[in-house]
């Protein structure tokens, strides 16, 4: 037979009706009084026939697809691969597969993801968002798709959510630095301006400055789109340089802006830590055994993948999410190697 074998053959092989090989290959066989030899023969048919159910068409018949969705703003960027491969391990262990999607940093791109995965009857979904506040994920709570929302998040928003303490992990990075006896300080983020985890960065970095009777400068204050790190650093960390006039220190607000301050020092063959002295907030890798070694906040991406999941697997079941597990935030580290370490004065 050419093409696609389809119940209505198994059905006409066998002399039966396509709604009784629907219900035996539904395990329904003998709720509706099937004869156990008649299930078998159908079962028989089906393996000689190499049929092959349809899961997706099946799925939004039962309103389960065992898919999960998961939306990231750069599946590039280490953490959030990281994040990834955690979520399709727990996923698959559970009996379930991953859609995953990067959203760019574009609020409509990511808006229609959801729509499209709501459309292929995701049993929920995993977001690093973009939005701008949390509008479209109370709208998406009251509709009941389980959900949970990762790294960023809003006040009194309604969905689950799972993030880390992110002004305190920059209050640490600012205190180490301080205790170098640093005054001069660069902060370099990327934009838009609206990103939860980065304005709570620079908040808690800027407070703790502000403390000790520092602030920073416009001009060190560095934002950087999304698709444009390389080039913005690029032409900053140039002017700095032909102007003669660079920070002691730089806190840079994600691994991607690590990494290219790192490469952009080095091409102006700047010396870290005794010129610039650097600490990032995310730890990827390598940063343990480059030259130098690079300080960084930690975060706990094995710990917040676990959580999203299990938040989200509560809802799928339908079971209750207690209140004060509803928002998760858990705790950063501080990793102090070369990169932050200043010579001491002799």
């Amino acid at each position: 037979m050419s093409g696609k074998v389809t119940l209505a053959d198994i059905a006409k092989s066998l002399g039966v009706s396509k709604t009784l090989v629907s219900l035996v290959i539904n395990g329904k066989g003998d709720a509706h009084g099937i004869r156990k030899e008649t299930q078998e023969k159908v079962l028989e048919k089906i393996r000689e026939m190499n049929y092959e159910p349809n899961v997706l068409a099946r799925g939004f018949r039962m309103g389960i697809t065992n898919t999960i969705g998961l939306i990231v703003s750069d599946i590039s960027n280490r953490f959030y691969a990281r994040i990834a491969r955690n979520i399709e391990d727990f996923a698959w262990n559970h009996g379930y597969n991953v859609v995953i999607c990067s959203t760019d940093e574009i609020i409509e791109k990511e808006k229609e993801q959801i729509r499209f995965l709501k459309e292929r009857k995701v049993d929920g979904m995993i977001i690093s968002t973009s939005q701008e506040n949390s509008s479209f994920f109370d709208e998406l709570a009251a509709s009941g798709l389980p959900h949970v929302l990762i790294d960023r998040t809003f006040k009194g928003m309604k969905s689950a959510n799972v993030s880390v303490d992110n002004v305190g992990g920059a209050r640490m990075a600012a205190r180490h630095l301080l205790k170098q006896g640093i005054r001069k300080f660069s902060v370099v983020a990327i934009s838009p301006d609206h990103i939860s985890t980065i304005n709570d960065r620079i908040m808690g970095f800027e407070k703790t400055l502000m403390e000790a009777g520092i602030k920073i400068p416009p001009k060190w204050l560095i934002r950087a789109p999304f698709d444009k790190i390389d080039e913005v650093v690029r032409v900053k960390l140039q002017s700095f340089y032909q102007e003669g006039d660079i920070p002691e220190a730089m806190f840079t607000l994600n691994n991607n802006l690590t990494s290219t301050c790192l490469k952009y020092l080095a091409k102006l063959s700047v010396s870290i830590p005794d010129e610039v002295a650097i600490i990032g907030f995310d730890d990827v890798f390598y940063f343990g055994f480059t030259k130098p070694s690079v300080s960084v906040i930690k975060q706990p991406i094995d710990l917040i993948s676990e959580q999203a999941f299990k938040l989200l697997l509560k809802q799928i079941n339908k079971e209750s999410i207690a209140k004060k597990h509803h928002s998760v935030v858990l705790p950063v580290d501080i990793i102090i190697r070369e990169s932050s370490i200043k010579p001491s004065k002799s």
